[in-house]
């Protein structure tokens, strides 16, 4: 906790006289919880949920300058086989034993799938100021990458095509929301929004916290623990309302580096470099949006780069939410190349109720890793997929 309260002893003298006056507004906490169940009909995709409650509070001085902590914890059951967007692809690099694993994407060689349970985390845990200046945050968090990321929309909330909180069939391997270091410790800060346009930056000393949905610390089997470490984000986001038309543009950019390493096999790593890019366009009923990402996954001897992007659009009429979505990832690493396409409808059934369901496919070709054997063809992931959110 030391570290949170020298930040806040910091901010208090940088601002003088708010931490010298004698009174303070009031604390205003907020509390939040969430549940969310999915599913598909795809051969052997287990059913899917997760469960979180947040809590935040903050407090307003006479300056302006509001000072506030917010934590969130959540409990998680994925596919077993990809806990963490991370692990085996599922058919991918069989019978090679092992060595490599994506610094960013997660993805490593290997004989066989893990089976990773429900697992659980506090996912944040920060404290933060904001003023006339910006906001600063210290403490478990994502970084500015992933929080100022925009995209492709999807009419589910948890199970989308693309960067899926929740993923049933195991074989969502399209991610674009550049998150690199998780809910590691870090420091962030993003000014204030100017124009529509608002920057922003964030280091993580080391990326050592598992994750539910982006774990950097995770040791898959026969493979050696990779470190991330001493991580630098920088993203810009822009937001705009055109006056005329009515419609919102927005758009985001971002770049992370950070130093990779492993114990066994320190030839292989080196730096990871990845930039992303994403923009939306909100007409009345109307969203589309896509997003890109690259990185070398932090492999300096032989291929090893991951890529992504996506697209999709959502329309609203007879009081549902039409989406359809496609995206493609290349990941060199493990030779894997994936597309998937997605259709479906959702619904508000009640304040905080929402029901979505379509029709996804999945299909993913592997090439042959080093001198292992001549994986499959390609293995197909098609089905029905259900999600029901609740958020409270």
């Amino acid at each position: 906790m030391w570290k949170p309260l020298t930040l806040l002893a910091i901010l208090g003298v940088a601002t003088g006289h708010a931490q010298a006056q004698d009174e303070w507004d009031v604390w205003e906490t907020k509390v939040d919880a969430e549940l969310a169940v999915a599913g598909s009909t795809a051969e052997g995709a287990p059913v899917t949920y997760l469960g979180a409650f947040g809590l935040s509070t903050n407090r307003v001085l006479d300056s302006g300058l509001e000072i506030g902590a917010v934590g969130r914890a959540e409990v998680q059951k994925d596919h077993p086989g990809r806990a963490g967007f991370t692990g085996v692809p599922d058919g991918g690099a069989g019978g090679v034993a092992g060595g490599w694993q994506g610094a960013f994407s997660g993805l490593a060689t290997g004989t066989e799938r893990e089976h990773v349970g429900p697992r659980g985390q506090l996912e944040q845990a920060y404290v933060y100021a904001e003023g006339g200046y910006g906001e600063v945050r210290l403490g478990r968090d994502r970084g500015v990458a992933a929080r100022f990321h925009e995209g492709a929309p999807s009419v589910f909330v948890k199970a989308s095509t693309a960067n899926p909180v929740l993923d049933p069939t195991g074989q969502a391997y399209v991610r674009t929301d550049h998150d690199l270091t998780g809910p590691a410790l870090k420091l962030s800060y993003a000014s204030p929004r100017i124009l529509g346009v608002r920057a922003g930056a964030s280091f993580t000393p080391t990326a050592d916290v598992r994750g539910l949905d982006r774990d950097p610390a995770r040791k898959v089997a026969g493979n050696p623990q990779v470190r991330v470490e001493s991580a630098s984000e920088v993203a810009v986001n822009v937001s705009r309302k055109l006056r005329e038309s009515g419609v919102r543009l927005q758009a985001a950019l971002a770049y992370s580096h950070a130093d990779v390493s492993s114990a066994i096999t320190p030839d292989i790593y080196g730096t990871v470099d990845t930039w992303s890019a994403g923009a939306s366009a909100e007409f009345d009923t109307l969203t589309i949006g896509a997003s890109l990402l690259n990185s070398n996954n932090g492999v300096e001897t032989g291929p090893g780069d991951y890529s992504a992007w996506t697209l999709g659009m959502t329309k609203r009429a007879f009081s549902l939410d039409f989406g359809v979505d496609y995206g493609e990832a290349s990941d060199d690493l493990t030779g894997l190349e994936t597309e998937s396409w997605s259709l479906g409808a959702a619904k508000d059934l009640h304040e905080g109720l929402r029901i979505a369901g379509g029709y996804r496919s999945q299909t993913v070709r592997h090439k042959r890793v080093g001198l292992g054997p001549v994986p499959p063809n390609r293995d197909l992931a098609d089905g029905i997929v259900l999600e029901i959110t609740l958020s409270l």
